[in-house]
C-alpha cells in the first residue's frame, strides 16, 4: 500500500484552504450590520405582534451565519479531511496504518505544515485542533519594530511572538509554527544598517542571527532574514551588530513573518 506523496497532499491541503479562506472572507461580508441584523429590524418595530414570532428566529439566524457552520453542513469540505483520513488508516500490510497520527502525524514526520485556513477546516470538521507545529500564520505578523534614534541607538519594540514551539500546542489562532521572518522598509536613510537579533529558535532556544539592510532601501523594500531554514518562534530583542554600519538616524523598519507559501487552488 502506497501513501500519498508529499506535493499531493500539500496541494490538496492549499486548495481546500484556499476555498475555506474565500468562504470565510464571504462570511465576513454578508454578516456585515448594513441597514440592520434580522433581530434588530425586528425588535425596533416595538410591535409585541412583529417581535414576538420573529425575534428569536432571527437572532438565531443573525450567529448562525458562520463559516465554520456553513462549511460543515452547507459544504462537501469536510470530506477532505476524512477520505484522507481513511488513507492514512489503511493497513500497511503488517496490521498498522499507513500513517499513524492522521494529518498531525504525517506532516509532522515530512516537516511540512498547512495553512491556519486549512487548519480551521479540519478544527470544525472533526472537532479539535491540529497541532500548532504543523500549521503556518496567514496574517502579517509583526515581531518587532526596528528604529535609529539619537544617539545613535537602536530602539527594539517587541510585538507577538508563536509560543514556545511545544509539540502539544493548539492550532487554535495563538500558537503558530515557528517562520522564516522577514525586514521589511518603512524609511531608510543612505547609510546601511546592520542589525543583530535575539531571537527564539524552533526549539524555543535563545539563538542570534544578523541582518544588513541597505543604505537607500526604498519604503516596501524586503529583506529575508536567513534562508527557508532559519525558522523562528520570537523576536526578543535587537542591538547594532557589533562593528557594523548603525544607518541613519530616522531608520524605521519592521520584522514580519515571511509566510511560507501562497495557498491556491
Amino acid at each position: 500500500m502506497g501513501l500519498i506523496d508529499t506535493s499531493t497532499l500539500l496541494a490538496v491541503a492549499d486548495r481546500a484552504a484556499y476555498q475555506y479562506g474565500q468562504l470565510q472572507a464571504a462570511c465576513a461580508v454578508i454578516q456585515a450590520e448594513g441597514n440592520g441584523y434580522y433581530f434588530d429590524l425586528a425588535s425596533a418595530t416595538e410591535d409585541p405582534d412583529v417581535e414576538i414570532p420573529l425575534d428569536s428566529v432571527y437572532h438565531s439566524v443573525d450567529d448562525d451565519l458562520l463559516v465554520g457552520f456553513m462549511v460543515k453542513w452547507g459544504t462537501q469540505l469536510p470530506n477532505v479531511i476524512g477520505a484522507m483520513n481513511a488513507h492514512f488508516n489503511r493497513t500497511d500490510g503488517t496490521g498498522a496504518p499507513l500513517q499513524a497520527g492522521g494529518w498531525d502525524g504525517y506532516l509532522t514526520s515530512n516537516n511540512e505544515r498547512v495553512s491556519y485556513y486549512f487548519s480551521q477546516l479540519f478544527f470544525n470538521t472533526q472537532g479539535f485542533y491540529m497541532l500548532a507545529n504543523n500549521v503556518f500564520s496567514e496574517s502579517v505578523d509583526q515581531f518587532a519594530r526596528l528604529q535609529v534614534t539619537t544617539g545613535p541607538v537602536l530602539t527594539f519594540t517587541d510585538g507577538v511572538n508563536y509560543g514556545t514551539g511545544s509539540s502539544l500546542n493548539p492550532a487554535n489562532g495563538t500558537f503558530y509554527a515557528a517562520t522564516q521572518l522577514k525586514v521589511v522598509v518603512t524609511t531608510m536613510g543612505a547609510t546601511q544598517l546592520d542589525v543583530r537579533m535575539a531571537v527564539k529558535d524552533i526549539s524555543n532556544n535563545l539563538a542570534i542571527i544578523d541582518v544588513t539592510i541597505p543604505g537607500g532601501s526604498l519604503p516596501g523594500t524586503v529583506i529575508p532574514v536567513g534562508t527557508s531554514a532559519n525558522r523562528f518562534l520570537d523576536v526578543t530583542a535587537a542591538i547594532f551588530k557589533p562593528a557594523g554600519s548603525t544607518g541613519t538616524v530616522g531608520d524605521d523598519v519592521k520584522v514580519l513573518n515571511l509566510k511560507e507559501r501562497q495557498i491556491a487552488l
